[in-house]
């Protein structure tokens, strides 16, 4: 059973909401800040429904400016590693992380997605890795996505990812992690806030519909 949460819910959101996002973010990163209900809300699915946060090593791929690292925290993550390619969103996650007092639990590493490794060694031995990640939607980089899964699948025990929903992405899904001896455990259908982070765009917040997959490994 997952370990009881002394905070509400609407109490972590407002901790999120006080975070800081990208000051400067690059599109081609596709950089964008998730909503700060959204963030627990997808935290929340993790660590209730299936207890994948509660005394576990979390990696945030993606990490950006923290959020998802640290509702993993507050809802009692063991260790938190949140991994970025920009050093600039990951110093923002730093000044977030010294502002709520979770500096011990998250730990940021900058480093492309293709160099990142996971060491197994007498301590990482000791947690499960449940691997969180928003990667982009391949909208500026076509399939973008592909090596965060393909990382992910190196080195965690699950992985939630989340992706446009929609039938073709689906199946794109569900043929691609095959090749990694992975399979689709669940699908949350979600309505995820993006807050506004570029000039051009003319509303305070945009709704999009995503889905959260929850993968696993297949029995051998």
């Amino acid at each position: 059973m997952a370990k009881k949460l002394k905070m509400k819910k609407k109490d972590i959101v407002s901790i999120i909401q006080t975070t800081e996002s990208f000051s400067n973010p690059q599109i081609g990163l596709e950089q964008y800040c998730i909503d700060a209900g959204c963030a627990v809300d997808i935290i929340y699915f993790a660590g209730f429904e299936f207890n994948d946060i509660n005394n576990k090593l979390v990696v945030d791929l993606g990490a950006g400016t923290g959020r998802l690292s640290f509702c993993s925290a507050l809802l009692n993550a063991s260790l938190i590693v949140s991994v970025d390619i920009d050093n600039n969103a990951l110093t923002i996650l730093k000044k977030n992380a010294l502002n709520l007092g979770l500096e011990d639990l998250v730990c940021p590493v900058c480093s492309d997605i293709l160099n990142f490794e996971v060491r197994q060694n007498n301590l990482l031995k000791n947690y499960e890795i449940t691997t969180i990640m928003n990667p982009p939607f391949g909208v500026q980089n076509k399939f973008a996505d592909r090596a965060f899964l393909k990382k992910a699948f190196s080195f965690s025990e699950v992985v939630y990812s989340i992706h446009l929903a929609g039938n073709k992405i689906h199946q794109f899904l569900t043929k691609f992690i095959k090749k990694f001896n992975w399979r689709i455990d669940y699908v949350l259908p979600f309505n995820m806030i993006l807050e506004k982070s570029y000039e051009f765009h003319t509303q305070k917040s945009k709704m999009i519909d995503v889905n959260i997959y929850r993968f696993v490994k297949k029995l051998k």
